[in-house]
C-alpha cells in the first residue's frame, strides 16, 4: 500500500512539473544605463547636466583667479607692507580659499541632487514602459542587465532598444502635449 502511494505521488508530481515546464517563459534583459544615456530624454539630461556643471565651474574658475590676484598682488607688495597690512591680506586671502572651497562643495552637492532628481523621475517612466511592454509582449520576467546580476544572455533577450525607443515616444509624446 506504500509503494502504491509513493508510486502514485511520483506520478502526481511529474505530471505537474512537465505540464508546467511546457508553459513558455518569456524572459529579457534591460540595460538601464545605457537607457538612461541613450535616449533622447537622456542626452537632454546630460546637456542639462553637463550646461549647469559648466556655469558653476566658470564661476569657481573666477573666484580662483580673483584669489590669485591677490596672491600675486601681495607677493609683489608684502616687503613693503606693515605687519598688519601683511596679517590682512593673508587672512583676505585664506578667507577666499576658504569661501572657494565651501562653494565648489556647495556645486558639487546640488548638481548630484539635479542629477538624482532626474535619474529617478526617468527611472519611474522607464520601470513603468518596462511593465506595460512585458504584460503586452508576454514575458514572464524582465531582468536589469548588471554585471552582478547577468553574467550571459544572449542579444535575443535583451530588449533595450526597444525599452529606448518606446521612452523616446513616450517623452516625445508628452512634449507635444504641453
Amino acid at each position: 500500500m506504500k509503494k502504491l502511494f509513493v508510486l502514485f505521488l511520483s506520478l502526481f508530481f511529474l505530471l505537474t512539473f512537465t505540464t508546467q515546464s511546457k508553459a513558455e517563459v518569456k524572459v529579457g534583459v534591460v540595460d538601464l544605463y545605457r537607457v538612461l544615456n541613450e535616449s533622447e530624454e537622456g542626452k537632454k539630461a546630460v546637456n542639462e547636466l553637463q550646461s549647469m556643471f559648466d556655469s558653476r565651474q566658470k564661476n569657481l574658475e573666477e573666484k580662483q583667479k580673483k584669489i590669485q590676484n591677490l596672491k600675486d598682488e601681495y607677493e609683489k607688495k608684502r616687503a613693503v607692507l606693515s605687519e598688519e597690512a601683511r596679517k590682512s591680506k593673508e587672512d583676505e586671502i585664506e578667507r577666499l580659499g576658504r569661501e572657494l572651497q565651501r562653494t565648489a562643495a556647495d556645486y558639487q552637492v546640488e548638481i548630484q541632487k539635479k542629477q538624482n532628481e532626474i535619474t529617478q523621475s526617468m527611472l519611474k517612466d522607464i520601470r513603468q514602459i518596462i511593465n506595460d511592454f512585458a504584460k503586452k509582449e508576454g514575458y514572464s520576467l524582465i531582468l536589469e542587465k548588471v554585471e552582478q546580476i547577468v553574467i550571459y544572455s544572449t542579444p535575443e533577450v535583451d530588449i533595450t532598444d526597444k525599452i529606448i525607443a518606446l521612452f523616446n515616444q513616450k517623452t516625445a509624446g508628452q512634449k507635444g502635449k504641453k
